[in-house]
């Protein structure tokens, strides 16, 4: 990834990994950490290692531009980008959910609860607002007295929350959280298609050690 990395910013730029990536220590769970010097030009980016970017995030920070992807494959890179800019796809409508349970999945697979925990409430969260607002639509309108039919939908959200997350057994609550706010997303939004390979590309590379 490194050597396709420089060879797309060509000759002037520069590419060096860093952290566990320099120092040997990646695992099934780990992403590549890089940082891109580019040369003062910008450098279009929508396949990596052959494989299409799935989510990405991107923040500026005082030295340079930190790039967070997920490829389809199941592949995570992390890029400090700084004399230039990547130019990535069009992000995914479902954007912060693909990733925020990618590395839900990640965090889960290294044995941090806390973390991955907090990602994946973020998301059943998201999912109860979405059963809000088909309360409201259904009821065509937003002042509600007490509860209805839809109320049974916080039991499945919990059932979820419940679940043991680093018990790493499929489908993980990552992958149930991902369906239901797909599911209930599309009963709000016709046109919106969910799609969750990534997800589950980051836990099949994540457990294949301990299925072989």
């Amino acid at each position: 990834m490194v050597d396709e990395l420089a060879r797309l910013a060509g000759s002037a730029a520069r590419v060096e990994p860093y952290g566990s990536s320099a120092e040997g220590e990646l695992d099934d769970w780990s992403d590549l950490d890089a940082e891109i010097e580019l040369g003062g030009h910008d450098l279009g980016v929508d396949v990596l290692g052959g494989s299409a970017i799935w989510t990405w995030q991107s923040a500026a920070t005082a030295q340079n531009r930190v790039t967070r992807i997920v490829l389809v494959d199941g592949r995570r890179v992390d890029l400090r980008v700084s004399g230039g800019r990547l130019e990535l796809p069009e992000p995914p409508a479902d954007d912060e959910t693909r990733f925020d349970l990618a590395l839900a999945a990640a965090r889960c697979g290294r044995g941090d609860a806390l973390i991955g925990s907090h990602l994946l409430l973020g998301v059943l969260r998201d999912c109860l607002v979405l059963a809000l607002r088909r309360r409201d639509e259904v009821a065509g309108t937003s002042h509600h007295r007490r509860g209805g039919e839809l109320d049974a939908r916080e039991a499945e959200v919990r059932r979820i929350a419940a679940l043991p997350v680093l018990d790493l057994a499929r489908p993980h609550p990552t992958e149930l959280a991902a369906e239901l706010y797909g599911r209930w997303r599309a009963e709000l939004e016709p046109g919106y298609q969910p799609d969750w390979s990534g997800l589950g590309a980051v836990l099949d590379r994540g457990t294949a050690a301990r299925l072989t």
